[in-house]
């Protein structure tokens, strides 16, 4: 053991066992936790499992009800078009309009999380989320209808964010595989569902209480947050290090049958656990989770200070030049990260899987063979649901729990990497499912055959491959997850947007095969490359940005 070559431990490499002689008889309470709490009972991470419960069912809420409302009118087209007089294209920019914004206001709302706190930023989205539903329900022309669908999108975009940042507020490495699982869950089925609900209400009421019936919602998820959704980012202090060396060996007593050995630490890395004031790390066996929020984690107005901690980054910053560099890192990260380009690629290419099959359900199923209603339209997106929910019980688990057998056999040290081969389930996933939605939109098989085989696998690999993908950018970057989530979703909408002004007229002009496998082979290709690629050579993209001074953030 004292032979063992020590661990090169840089931003994405953890110890996660404290038990590092490979067996395999060790139990969970060996997880170092990542990252160290602090002592204070104010720290979320110390937080009751009540509580972080509480909080991660309030965003799961606020993320299914803000998501219904701008992407959800697939099955009303053919209502808008004889509303308004409008075109399918021009319908489809009513979704698309939503869309783009949805991503591009978090340029505004990841900032604002990171200065203001999470808090304030989602109870305003809130507010925004419901004055745009009551305009929606009243519009009475094409114009006013498109500018409501901007508002909502705004209001929106925080469901695209906020909750992968509080994921990463409350809970430790080892525990975010299932709860990223559970927000693309809360995200997609809101997707899924909102066409059931605004096809039903459509059929049987007016499209316009579609809205109203929102509205309702939303306001009953504000509340909720209002009540029991205390702030959740807490600024904790950089462990010090020696400035002398770039490199330097603390202890961090990992214990072994020998004796405790030292680990090497790269300075550089704010996720490197140096554990203060003790001198071994934190396990699970040890930690106590019985802390609660605080008076002051409830304020209404933003009451949190600019970190001034000695390693800060933000140190000695205006809050300008602070804005400045939260807006302008998201397409850092993008352009300069491999890592992350891949994660959004493959998020993006996934969710846009379900918009090509969003985008033509009317268009199928409202013409013959078919001939189906609103409603009935609506109704087939149940099959997305239950793919996506046995994505939830199977993708964030199969994850943690393949990352977690590697690291044990690793020596006890995690590599972000580790996770990756549980995508390789929903890549088939993938690809047998837009098969059979292409083939059988084509030639017109029964829509038994499509929905419930086609329709469920897709639902199945739309929650499993963006879990997994965003989760090991998460890891290998833990203190971007709000930027990492806009390079993401800057990616998926603006595909998505883009494909309504041709992805109808494609599918009209050539049939449904083309354009549907397209979506499938950049889904599967991409993935897969990524997957071959950062299974061998992710931890060598990871050092080459190492010494960024975004890992203080």
């Amino acid at each position: 053991m004292s032979g063992r070559e020590l661990p090169d431990i840089i931003p994405g490499t953890d110890i996660i066992f404290t038990d590092r002689d490979g067996s395999d008889n060790g139990a969970p309470s060996e997880v170092v936790l990542i990252p160290q709490p602090t002592s204070s009972p104010d720290d979320p991470l110390n937080w009751s499992v009540t509580w972080k419960a509480t909080i991660i069912f309030n965003q799961f809420v606020f993320v299914f009800v803000s998501i219904l409302t701008p992407l959800a009118i697939a099955p009303l087209s053919l209502i808008f078009e004889a509303e308004f007089n409008k075109t399918l294209p021009q319908v489809n920019m009513l979704f698309g309009a939503a869309a783009i914004t949805l991503g591009y206001a978090n340029f505004l709302i990841v900032p604002a999380a990171n200065m203001w706190g999470r808090r304030p930023v989602v109870l305003v989205c809130g507010i925004i989320c419901i004055l745009a539903n009551i305009w929606q329900a009243l519009v009475t022309s094409y114009p006013s209808f498109l500018g409501a669908r901007v508002i909502s999108g705004m209001g929106a975009a925080a469901n695209e964010s906020i909750m992968p940042m509080v994921v990463a507020d409350l809970l430790f490495q080892h525990q975010r595989g299932s709860s990223m699982a559970l927000y693309f869950w809360a995200y997609f089925l809101g997707l899924f569902i909102g066409p059931v609900i605004s096809g039903a209400i459509a059929s049987q009421i007016s499209w316009r209480w579609f809205f109203w019936v929102c509205t309702i919602l939303q306001g009953a998820s504000f509340l909720f947050l209002l009540v029991a959704h205390p702030e959740t980012k807490y600024d904790r202090p950089s462990p010090k290090a020696p400035a002398s060396s770039n490199s330097t060996v603390m202890n961090v007593g990992i214990s072994t049958p020998e004796k405790n050995e030292g680990v090497t630490v790269s300075s550089s890395s704010s996720e490197a656990q140096i554990p203060q004031p003790h001198a071994t790390p934190l396990t699970t066996a040890h930690h106590t989770t019985n802390g609660r929020p605080s008076r002051a984690q409830f304020s209404l107005l933003p009451m949190r200070k600019l970190p001034q901690y000695e390693h800060s980054y933000e140190h000695g910053r205006s809050l300008v030049a602070v804005l400045i560099r939260d807006v302008i890192s998201p397409l850092k990260i993008l352009f300069c990260y491999p890592i992350v380009l891949w994660a959004s690629l493959s998020m993006g290419f996934a969710a846009n899987s379900l918009l090509a099959l969003n985008l033509t359900s009317a268009q199928v199923f409202g013409a013959p063979p078919y001939l189906f209603t609103a409603d009935q339209i609506g109704f087939v997106n149940f099959a997305f649901v239950v793919g996506a929910i046995v994505a939830l019980v199977t993708a964030g688990p199969l994850s943690d729990r393949i990352a977690l057998r590697r690291a044990r056999a690793n020596g006890g040290v995690l590599e972000a990497e580790m996770r990756l081969p549980a995508l390789i389930p929903y890549l088939c996933a993938n690809v047998a499912g837009m098969v059979v939605v292409a083939v059988g939109y084509q030639r017109s098989w029964p829509w038994e055959a499509v929905v419930v085989v086609g329709y469920t696998l897709v639902g199945l690999q739309v929650v499993g491959i963006p879990a997994i993908s965003i989760a090991y950018a998460v890891d290998s970057y833990k203190t971007l997850p709000g930027e990492i989530m806009i390079a993401a979703t800057i990616v998926k909408n603006t595909f998505g947007f883009g494909m309504i002004f041709f992805f109808n007229d494609w599918a009209a002009r050539s049939g449904y095969i083309k354009p549907i496998l397209m979506l499938m082979a950049l889904t599967f290709g991409f993935s897969l490359l990524g997957l071959c690629v950062f299974a061998v050579c992710g931890k060598r993209f990871r050092r080459w940005t190492k010494d960024s001074k975004l890992h203080s953030l």
